[in-house]
């Protein structure tokens, strides 16, 4: 089973790693994609600005000698004058950092809690829609922008694969509106009137957040920082659900008809192997019998090991048969004799100390013994 497992984390591995390969080479080539946008729409924006800078010049020197620019004059890049490309109209790019998209809901919160829902009342504060108030009707999270339900359309140069003969290439596109360019609209009471009028918020804080297990989403309040008022969500609809014949009555739903138990399985083992292949290599969990096959297996091999072990040579035999008769002596154990010799040595050092000589070491004292007489039961290590 050592080996299944391991193979299994082999697989795991090599599958990891290749999905990572792909998965930085997708990235690396959505971010040039991306990058190549954003310095089409900045190349697009600062041609504009020039061209607007020199209609405003000639329009101030030449007067009613100032060229007509409501003409079909094809700018550079293929897109006509007075109006925008499809990155630039429909704000597509999506290479927005944090930082960016921080920047875009600073007045509403946060990315991830953005004080705007569907139905809110807004105004417009930036662009040719400015002071207009509509409602929202969609809000795109990646790239922080939302769409009125106002027509907001802007012209656009469509691509030759893409335009209409009838329409021409020129197309109006509804176009969305950064939610930095926007501030929400809201009916408040006047304290000191006591009336009640519409009022421009112009920033708005996530508080009382809470987590919902059963549907993964998050729920928080809005309000008004300093001021402690709460803004109400803007109310939903329930949506009208007709009930047709085929349908599946809710009471049919609820109704439990089926309570497993520890004592069988909640569905027949072969229904197990159609929801997942019995010969995948990524298995971990595998039958009993299965499991006693491949330690059965691994017996066997072990045992083909072991039988090898016992093919020896004459000179393996003869070391392991020396080695067993010396371990059959037990532990050396050392004579009254050489006892009493390496108390006469020891004796002789001490004197030679104190005469100032070099004393005998008891090695070669011992080295000098005879110990070639051993007894089964008693006998020195050499």
């Amino acid at each position: 089973m050592e080996n299944i497992i391991r193979r299994v984390r082999i697989a795991e591995r090599v599958v990891a790693r290749r999905a990572k390969k792909v998965n930085y080479q997708k990235k690396g080539a959505d971010r040039r994609q991306e990058t190549f946008s954003v310095k089409n729409v900045l190349q697009e924006a600062r041609v504009h600005l020039m061209e607007a800078r020199k209609a405003r010049r000639d329009a101030w020197e030449l007067g009613p000698l100032a060229p007509r620019r409501d003409i079909s004059f094809v700018r550079e890049g293929g897109v006509y004058y007075g109006t925008l490309s499809t990155e630039h109209a429909g704000l597509t790019i999506k290479t927005l950092t944090e930082e960016q998209k921080r920047a875009r809901v600073a007045w509403c919160g946060t990315p991830g809690f953005v004080c705007l829902e569907l139905g809110d009342r807004v105004v417009v504060l930036d662009g040719p829609y400015r002071n207009t108030i509509s409602v929202i009707r969609k809000i795109n999270k990646d790239n922080m922008t939302v769409t009125l339900d106002q027509n907001t359309a802007v012209n656009q140069t469509m691509p030759a694969f893409v335009s209409r003969d009838q329409a021409g290439p020129v197309e109006p596109w509804e176009a969305p509106i950064p939610i930095s360019s926007v501030r929400l609209v809201h009916p408040l009471r006047d304290p000191a009137t006591g009336s009640v009028r519409d009022v421009i918020i112009r920033e708005l804080r996530p508080f009382n957040r809470d987590f919902d297990r059963p549907t993964r989403e998050w729920t928080f309040d809005r309000v008004i920082p300093g001021e402690n008022v709460v803004i109400p969500w803007p109310a939903k609809d329930k949506p009208k659900k007709e009930t047709h014949p085929n349908d599946t009555l809710w009471a049919d739903v609820d109704e439990r008809t089926f309570v497993p138990t520890l004592l069988s399985p909640p569905m027949p083992e072969t229904v197990l192997d159609e929801l997942r292949c019995r010969y995948s290599r990524f298995r971990t969990r595998h039958t009993r019998e299965y499991v006693a096959k491949r330690e059965a297996m691994a017996a066997a091999k072990d045992a083909r090991k072991r039988s090898v072990d016992e093919m020896l040579l004459p000179v393996q035999e003869f070391n392991r048969k020396r080695r067993e008769e010396r371990r059959a002596l037990g532990q050396p154990e050392l004579t009254d004799e050489m006892l009493a010799k390496i108390g006469e040595v020891m004796e002789k050092n001490a004197r030679l100390r104190k005469e100032g000589k070099t004393p005998e070491s008891i090695q070669e004292a011992v080295a000098h013994m005879s110990i070639q007489d051993r007894s089964p039961g008693r006998h020195v290590r050499p």
